[in-house]
């Protein structure tokens, strides 16, 4: 015959062992365990016992017993009642505690902040975080709000107070202003971390912590801003702060995850300097496309609508996946991750291109062609990191390059110019970055004037490593790509091209399906390409050489040193071009005019002087009959 257990007997039994191990309890006597409080982290002070069907859960310090179940709840070690019971377990002090629903959490603070709640309470989406004074003794609480408003409770002193979030003060601990950013250290770290409230008051607190654990290793992680610095020297402690102005260490955890700021505090200062005698000459960068794209960094490719950027993007792409030199530019090839945000269905016509193009189908290039939103770390972020974590899976090595195309549609509905919803943006580019290792390409848009550079706040040119540009000549269609900043190489890599189109087949209804291919052009043409618009009297200059040239007036190159290929260009000499010149321009000083346009296109690539002879560089302007 079996053993009839009480209810509370079967919650004993099924849940004690996980608290118990969670919390590093220690049996005390039969049924009885005790250990570190998850509320306050006193030694010793939290227990849970079963007596004759009767449990207790209570802290003899007097945390309340709401706040132990809520921390219970949030670490998974409070039991599913079944059928919605409320169930009712007696503290020391004999007041009962109804389990209640969990809280939604879209709306908790510490869930848009990305940390656990370590000891405090959720409530209606309201973090209530106990606050402690150098005693150990219970002061109040701070409530957070869902938006990060926050107030203390009534009439609560704040001087010296503070909370302990992640183990008792000992060994290696950190004092934070905020809670979130505590949290996100104690998380990040696995040390204790102090919240102390405010940055004027974290000095108070470290002379109390200092007196009442003078052997533990107090130190500041510190908020990057003015009163965050001015406070962490206040102290006379060791600190550190994030790199970005104004970010603290959550901010940090969220763009680039736990690791990284562990690394930020746990790296010594001294590990990152070096001296004249440890200095050694760099001669080589890692790189994806040499003068172009560095490995692990950020680029942006802009220019105006229809001017080619997917389809430079996607090229660049293939090449790096397929291990190719890209039209003439050395690749360290690798996986590549394709984000078709906008494309559609069209980025299968255009892979397909490419296959046949280059009659390959086995590059790693993996297009995933939908929308994402990259906006909020809430939203795809963890999903596209844990797809290039598939990728490097399937492909048996890491993924070297991802391809956000566009901006404007990754940011879901963010503003482009506003530096709060692009500086989101950037961090969680940051994270993706920092996460995978891959280059991170984005293709965005430039505003009506390209010379302005990429669209939206300055935030994401201060953050970029390379800038493309993208540019089409109005004359012949052709297009240019040029690497406008680099941080790491020499700027100034261009690369002209066309757009081919290919045909793929008919549709239903019997047109032409079509899409279109990188089509490299060198030499002359893609200079041609390059020389700026001509000016009024420039245009002029060249009337008089077409009509000098129809009266046979001058003749063609001679050739040699300072001469195109010889016989290859109209050359006529500076006295007559000068005095036909003359003849349609009517201005008053008509010799200061002509030095004027001739320099202007000689400067601008439109003109070639030798011997006091000029000639049109055009490819147009090419005689081929002598």
């Amino acid at each position: 015959m079996g053993v009839v257990m009480t209810q509370q007997q079967v919650w004993w039994a099924e849940w004690s062992p996980k608290i118990i191990a969670k919390y590093f309890l220690k049996k005390t006597g039969p049924n009885h365990y005790n250990g570190p409080c998850p509320q306050c982290c006193g030694n010793d002070r939290f227990y849970i016992s079963e007596k004759a069907g009767v449990i207790r859960i209570n802290c003899n310090q007097g945390c309340e017993f709401k706040h132990l179940v809520e921390i219970m709840r949030d670490d998974g070690t409070w039991p599913e009642f079944v059928k919605g019971e409320a169930v009712r377990l007696p503290t020391s002090a004999g007041n009962p505690f109804v389990a209640t629903a969990a809280p939604d959490p879209n709306q908790a603070y510490h869930e848009r902040k990305g940390v656990p709640l370590f000891g405090a309470l959720v409530e209606g989406g309201d973090v209530h975080v106990t606050i402690i004074d150098r005693s150990g003794k219970r002061v109040g609480t701070q409530t957070i709000k869902p938006d990060g408003s926050k107030r203390f409770s009534a009439g609560m002193a704040t001087d010296g107070c503070f909370a302990v979030l992640g183990g008792a003060v000992e060994g290696r601990t950190y004092l934070c202003e905020g809670w979130a950013t505590a949290a996100s250290v104690a998380v990040s770290t696995g040390r204790p971390a102090v919240f102390c409230l405010s940055s004027g008051n974290l000095p108070k607190v470290a002379v109390i912590l200092a007196g009442i654990r003078p052997d533990a290793d107090l130190f500041v992680a510190a908020d990057n801003d003015d009163a965050g610095i001015k406070a962490a020297k206040a102290t006379g402690l060791q600190w550190k702060a994030p790199s970005r102005a104004g970010n603290d260490y959550n901010d940090l955890m969220l763009a680039q995850g736990p690791e990284a700021v562990k690394q930020s505090l746990e790296t010594k200062l001294l590990d990152t300097v070096f001296t004249p005698g440890q200095a050694q000459p760099i001669l080589s960068a890692a790189y994806l496309i040499k003068g172009w794209l560095g490995a692990g960094q950020m680029s942006v490719m802009y220019g105006p609508s229809n001017v080619g950027k997917s389809f430079v993007a996607l090229d660049m792409a293939w090449h790096i996946a397929s291990g190719k030199m890209w039209h003439g530019f050395r690749c360290h090839g690798g996986p590549v991750l394709y984000l078709a945000t906008e494309g559609g269905s069209t980025f299968h016509n255009r892979i397909y291109a490419l296959a046949q193009k280059y009659e390959r189908t086995d590059v790693p290039l993996y297009v995933r062609p939908s929308p994402v939103d990259l906006l909020r770390p809430d939203a795809d972020l963890a999903e596209i990191i844990e797809l290039v974590a598939e990728i490097k899976e399937a492909a048996g090595t890491d993924v070297v390059m991802i391809v956000v195309d566009t901006v404007s549609r990754a940011m879901a509905g963010g503003h482009e110019n506003g530096p709060e919803d692009m500086t989101s943006f950037i961090s969680n580019i940051d994270a993706l970055r920092a996460a995978t290792k891959a280059h991170t390409q984005l293709v965005h848009h430039s505003g009506k004037d390209i010379a302005a550079g990429a669209r939206g706040h300055s935030s994401l040119r201060a953050a970029t490593d390379t800038e493309i540009e993208m540019e089409v000549s109005k004359e012949d269609c052709l297009r240019f790509a040029r690497a406008t900043k680099q941080r790491d190489m020499e700027t100034g890599a261009e690369f002209c091209f066309r757009l081919d189109v290919i045909a793929l087949g008919v549709d239903q209804d019997g047109d032409d399906v079509t899409t279109c291919v990188i089509d490299p052009v060198a030499g002359e043409e893609a200079e041609d390409a390059k020389r700026k618009p001509m000016s009024k009297n420039g245009k002029l200059l060249v009337e008089c050489f077409m009509q000098l040239q129809g009266e046979r007036i001058g003749g063609a190159n001679v050739g040699g040193a300072g001469w195109p290929e010889t016989g290859t260009r109209w050359a006529i000499n500076e006295a007559d071009l000068r005095s036909h010149f003359y003849g349609k321009i009517t201005t008053q000083n008509k010799r200061s005019t002509f030095l004027r346009v001739v320099e202007s296109m000689n400067n601008e690539g439109h003109l070639g002087q030798n011997d006091g002879h000029f000639w049109l560089t055009a490819l147009k302007h090419k005689i081929r009959y002598v």
